[in-house]
């Protein structure tokens, strides 16, 4: 499987320059067209049913709104216009509620979005769910700010034997495949696993099999959350980005009961490639 179009989301004009840096880079990186979206919110629905009294402030919003992803747009051409890679900008007018219906149109024939960690648009478990599950597109997640030139070389892979762990390391092989250090975490296997006596050695053998060289090394839950084990691991091996599964469980589950997904959305300070 190759990565042949990059998306960003841009939301945000002070968080736009590093992530479209981060975004420019992996598209470099992996030879791929980058595709823009320059994303502003117009009015909601209260906004609509109150247009009936006082058109005014709708309209007003409304062009507010365009004037914004005009602008994001336009951030996003000065940066890109000398850079040598292929890449297109489009600008969007969400309604609020309509954003997410917005972010599947616009993402789901990518391969992957890169996308800085935002409270905006309904925060950073909305956009993700949307790309996720309903665009079915890879989500390269960055933490708020950071500063990522390139995709990095060393990279955790979390692997817990699950369908979903298999389909993110199956979408992430590109990135596997340019790092020089692959390293697999498996957090508290069961211990009456089919492999336990080998646990992972399956795995380890099918990531051979792609060109990636990797170790392997089983390991205790740290402090309540595996969540926080793999973001710990991965600074003791200095890997700089993070492979696993997303939503294991279903969304209500998640939501109500939370998870290792939502505690890496919030709590990452590391890039995750995540797919469901």
């Amino acid at each position: 499987m190759s990565i042949q179009t990059v998306t960003t989301i841009l939301t945000e004009s002070d968080q736009a320059a590093s992530q479209l840096q981060a975004a420019i880079g992996t598209a470099r990186a992996l030879d791929a067209h980058l595709h823009v979206l320059a994303l502003a919110t117009g009015f909601d629905q209260m906004a609509m049913m109150g247009a009936a009294l006082d058109p005014v402030p709708v309209r007003l919003g409304v062009e507010d709104s365009i004037a914004r992803a005009k602008a994001l747009g336009d951030q996003a051409n000065a940066r890109l216009k000398d850079e040598d890679i292929r890449w297109n900008v489009e600008t969007v007018v969400g309604t609020g509620a309509s954003d997410a219906t917005e972010i599947i149109r616009h993402t789901r024939f990518s391969d992957l979005v890169v996308q800085h960690r935002s409270e905006t648009h309904g925060g950073t478990s909305q956009l993700a769910e949307a790309v996720l599950f309903d665009a079915g597109v890879p989500l390269l997640l960055l933490p708020q700010d950071m500063q990522m030139v390139a995709p990095p070389d060393k990279i955790l892979l979390s692997w817990d034997e699950s369908p979903t762990a298999l389909r993110a390391v199956r979408q992430a092989l590109p990135l596997l495949a340019k790092a020089s250090y692959v390293h697999v975490v498996m957090v508290d296997p069961p211990k009456d696993a089919p492999d336990r006596s080998d646990p992972g050695g399956a795995f380890a053998q099918y990531l051979s099999r792609q060109g990636i060289k990797c170790e392997l090394s089983v390991c205790n839950q740290i402090g309540g959350s595996i969540a926080s084990t793999l973001d710990r691991r991965a600074t003791e091996l200095d890997c700089g980005m993070i492979v696993m599964g997303a939503y294991g469980h279903s969304r209500l589950r998640q939501a109500i009961f939370g998870g290792t997904t939502r505690s890496i959305l919030s709590d990452a300070t590391l890039p995750v490639f995540m797919a469901h």
